[in-house]
């Protein structure tokens, strides 16, 4: 009876498929990235280098209309350049130089 019992559980574990199985594709998915926790950045970041790595152009989603008139656009620049920890959302753009330089100052 043991031996029946095992077998026919070994045979149903083999014949379910196992349907909480996650693809690459599902688990950097932006619902799946919000939902775990990651903030907007990352997963910007995140569709980004794949659509980099995959030889696609990305279109980074367009936070307003208003954002992309020339005088609120100006606007926005000046008070970024004044105060420079307002984030522009160009982390990636960087070319981050390690050693000092004299336009540091």
């Amino acid at each position: 009876m043991k031996k029946r019992f095992l077998i026919t559980s070994l045979l149903l574990m083999l014949a379910i498929p196992a349907f909480a199985e996650l693809t690459v594709e599902d688990t950097i998915s932006r619902d799946y990235l919000k939902n775990h926790g990651y903030s907007n950045a990352f997963v910007n970041t995140t569709h980004k280098l794949v659509a980099e790595h995959n030889g696609e152009a990305y279109t980074e989603p367009v936070e307003n209309e208003m954002y992309n008139q020339p005088s609120i656009k100006f606007i926005r620049r000046l008070f970024m350049y004044l105060d420079p920890s307002l984030d522009d959302y160009s982390i990636d753009n960087h070319n981050i130089n390690t050693t000092p330089r004299y336009d540091d100052l």
